[in-house]
């Protein structure tokens, strides 16, 4: 039988573990949606999971080295952004084998070092656990998020051309493969740091699961890109209070928070479009 520790949610402000673990859902509930709907226009949602597991594969080396882990994992998910460009660029027809050689590299790799490093820590690392998140990591996903945010604002248009329509894009005078490098290296910044704070492992269902309820009901791009912060800015205070409440995983309880509001979307979704059907 197991027994959950229920505590008083009232009381979670008290605590400075609380604050920052609040601070970094909702410094990530504002940046990775975005990128989420960047990389499901492109048909690229899935280079946030080998992305993450590259950053990984980073954090091993950091961890054997005795260096910083985030470090490691920028510099790691910063060169595979880089490496995913390159060869999305030689397969034009075949954009996703890139990203199954990445993942396949990185995934090697991480379980041939992941013998040496410590298995506390790096086992830390594949879930990550939001209530331990220190200062300095949270300074630096603070810093790294406000330059994507940043990027994301004055690359709005370019990017919005460059996620639906490349050809679009080229014929009207845009630098496509220099835009689609530093739009990928954004992307591996972000990863590998939100990677640090919720988990490897967690990571890509923080960016596709929003952006999947935003686009049930977004009618535009910009809508798209608000409903999905709404959502996971909701979603991820609702789990963040709900694991401190119940002393349970909080990046697993935000995940599952997530996946209840689209199942209850497609729902909705489903039950309008019956009863659109039955007026006709």
């Amino acid at each position: 039988m197991i027994l959950l520790e229920v505590m008083n949610p009232l009381d979670a402000f008290s605590y400075a573990f609380f604050l920052r673990a609040l601070a970094v859902v909702g410094i990530l509930s504002l940046i990775l949606p975005i990128v989420g709907v960047r990389l499901a226009g492109k048909g690229f949602s899935m280079i946030a999971d080998t992305l993450s597991h590259t950053s990984l594969a980073g954090i091993a080396i950091g961890l054997l080295c005795g260096g910083l882990p985030m470090l490691w994992a920028i510099i790691f998910s910063v060169v595979a952004s880089a490496i995913i460009e390159f060869i999305r660029r030689k397969f034009p027809k075949y954009a996703e084998i890139s990203l199954a050689i990445i993942l396949s590299f990185s995934l090697g790799l991480t379980g041939i070092l992941g013998n040496f490093a410590s298995s506390s820590r790096f086992e830390s690392y594949l879930f990550g656990s939001l209530f331990t998140v220190s200062d300095q990591q949270l300074l630096v996903l603070g810093i790294v998020c406000a330059a994507a945010i940043v990027y994301e604002i004055l690359f709005y248009r370019s990017n919005m051309l460059l996620s639906y329509n490349e050809d679009e894009a080229k014929a009207s005078g845009k630098r496509v493969v220099l835009l689609s490098l530093l739009d990928t290296i954004v992307t591996s910044l972000v990863v590998a740091v939100a990677s640090n704070t919720i988990g490897s492992l967690l990571v890509s269902s923080f960016i596709s699961i929003p952006v999947a309820c935003a686009l049930k009901v977004g009618k535009s791009n910009l809508a798209t890109n608000i409903f999905a912060i709404v959502f996971s800015a909701v979603s991820s205070a609702i789990g963040l209070f709900l694991a401190y409440t119940f002393s349970l995983h909080v990046g697993g309880v935000i995940v599952m928070v997530n996946i209840f509001v689209l199942i209850v979307l497609l729902v909705a979704n489903g039950i309008a479009s019956l009863k659109g059907r039955s007026k006709k």
